[in-house]
């Protein structure tokens, strides 16, 4: 907003005028003629736009806010009443100044509680990934659609066997279609080593590095794939996570990248708790009649997770579309002893509650799945359809992602995909370039270089504005001309042309008073006339004007011309 309105102050603040009609910008304004103008110094608004943008970058610590408030205070006490001295109004202002400062010191802690507790937060944009509940479309009738939209953009440093799992969040809690995380709050931890790498555990060996271009409107909550030791290149303000694995950003909205560097074991995953093994009652009873027919209670983890993943890869299949329930079954329940075919929410929430029937600890994982290669782009990419739901499971005091949707899901979800989406897909490409440029260009600094090269410009601009110069010009050449009636307006002849017009011979529109004059020169008096015309036109143009005597001339023979030539009747 400050560089929108800065070309107009910049014109007012070279112009003679002190302030602006409004009814330059507003044709409404300039509809009714007689209107009383509406005049704006646009010194001030520019200045009250500058102060915000300044603020809205976050800037921490006493300094800025006192700069910040001697540059508030300044104008204030320019502007205040003459009645008030200016000790009394400044000491008002310096106690409006610490009752804001402890204010926002305030606002600042209530917000840090609501982020912490309020277990309805949501993180914005993007995907609406919230870590503290996912309500799935398990019991939804009909098709299930999702965007075209390009998400994020993978790259890897080695070759990958697909799909990768990128880990948005996790769950421990299954409620009536709802997947809750209990006592999951997040913790905030400060990055190691420079502004832009952040340690989640203490792996040193890395055995893979992704690089993740996130296009999701500053969604704050990283895709990262599982065991994720470190995460690099992303300048954050903030950054926090939660023991089931959500790792959340603090990031300016729009387009901004980082990598994850891959250990080969480890995670930062807290350990199960009971959570991740209760199995609500309205699927205890079709959970433990699958997990009794598998003989899961008498396998070893490792063995339980192999027959769960066949039974599934077997005896199921992959559908977006989902009919009515019959009977009073839960819609899980159906998915497990009837239909066996659903889509991957299903799959991910069977499982997890199989599992813990079992004895193992298992969390309902939410993310994507990336394994669509682009040649354009060099990288894989992610749709918004591509979200995925999977397992995590706790075997051999670890974390482990287990996937039971069957493969074919990938193919069945881009069979639905427009004719158009090549072309949509173009455009994603070439939007993501433009904001990735942006962003380098950020990073090296041209942002701040454009700063330095504006100062100037700023310096000039309120030397303009404030300096008495100004004022003085605008009340000498500006609004004292345009307030004041111009040269010769109060000149006699003007009453000769009016005459003249009731006679019969009106001067034309547009034609000089030298070429009237000759173009009824054979009337009485035109002699006359032209001598009361030069003197007309000395007091009108001339800047000497006329001499008291010349003027008492022009006037006294206009009113005897016009005493010899009546109106006629």
């Amino acid at each position: 907003m400050p560089v929108i309105l800065l070309p107009l102050a910049l014109a007012q603040a070279w112009s003679t005028a002190r302030n602006l009609d409004l009814s330059v910008l507003f044709w409404s304004l300039r509809r009714n003629p007689l209107r009383r103008a509406v005049k704006l110094n646009l010194g001030y608004p520019a200045f009250v736009l500058w102060l915000l943008a300044a603020s809205a970058a976050n800037r921490q610590g006493a300094a800025f806010y006192l700069g910040l408030t001697l540059l508030t205070a300044w104008p204030l006490l320019l502007a205040r009443p003459r009645s008030y001295a200016t000790p009394l109004a400044a000491g008002m202002l310096l106690a409006a100044a610490l009752a804001g400062y402890g204010g926002q010191l305030g606002l600042h802690r209530v917000q840090l509680w609501l982020e912490a507790a309020a277990p309805e937060w949501l993180a914005g944009g993007g995907t609406r990934t919230n870590p503290y509940r996912s309500t799935t479309n398990i019991g939804t009738i009909g098709e299930l659609k999702l965007s075209q939209r390009i998400l994020l953009r993978v790259e890897a440093d080695a070759a990958l066997k697909t799909p990768i799992l990128l880990h948005r969040a996790s769950y421990d809690d299954y409620v009536g279609g709802t997947w809750v995380a209990r006592n999951a709050l997040f913790e905030q931890f400060a990055p190691f080593g420079n502004a832009s790498t952040w340690k989640l555990n203490d792996a040193r060996e890395t055995r893979l590095q992704l690089t993740v271009h996130d296009d999701s409107d500053g969604n704050p909550v990283l895709s990262l794939p599982a065991n994720t030791a470190r995460i690099a290149g992303l300048a954050a303000s903030e950054m926090k996570t939660n023991p089931l694995g959500a790792v959340q950003v603090e990031h300016k909205p729009g387009y901004f990248s980082y990598r994850a560097l891959v250990s080969s074991g480890s995670s930062a995953y807290g350990p199960p708790t009971p959570h991740d093994l209760g199995i609500p009652k309205a699927e205890a009873a079709a959970v433990a009649r699958i997990a009794n027919e598998l003989g899961l209670a008498a396998l070893a983890p490792g063995q339980a997770l192999a027959t769960v993943k066949q039974f599934f890869a077997d005896r199921f299949d992959y559908s977006i579309w989902q009919g009515r329930s019959a009977g009073r079954r839960t819609p899980l329940t159906e998915f497990l002893l009837a239909t066996r075919a659903g889509h991957c929410e299903y799959f991910a929430s069977a499982t997890a509650l199989l599992l813990r029937a079992a004895g193992i600890p298992a969390r309902y994982a939410t993310g994507f799945s990336a394994q669509e290669w682009s040649k354009l782009d060099g990288a894989y990419l992610v749709r918004e359809r591509h979200a995925h739901a999977w397992v995590r499971a706790w075997v051999d005091g670890a974390w482990h992602d287990l996937d039971t949707t069957p493969p074919t899901w990938f193919l069945a979800e881009a069979a639905q995909a427009p004719l158009w989406s090549p072309l949509a897909d173009l455009w994603s490409w070439a939007r993501f370039r433009l904001s990735e440029w942006s962003a380098r260009a950020s990073e090296r600094g041209w942002s701040q270089g454009l700063i330095w090269l504006a100062l100037p410009l700023i310096a000039w601009l309120a030397w303009r504005t404030l300096r008495g110069r100004r004022a003085k010009t605008a009340a000498a050449t500006g609004e004292a001309e345009l307030n004041q009636p111009w040269p010769g307006k109060d000149s006699e002849f003007y009453l000769v042309e009016r005459r003249m017009a009731q006679l019969g011979h009106a001067r034309q529109e547009a034609e000089a008073v030298t070429e009237w004059l000759a173009r009824i020169a054979a009337q009485p008096d035109s002699e006359a006339l032209l001598r009361l015309a030069r003197l007309h036109y000395r007091h009108r143009f001339d800047p000497a004007g006329l001499s008291a005597a010349e003027r008492e001339t022009l006037r006294s023979e206009v009113l005897a011309w016009l005493a010899q030539h009546p109106a006629q009747a």
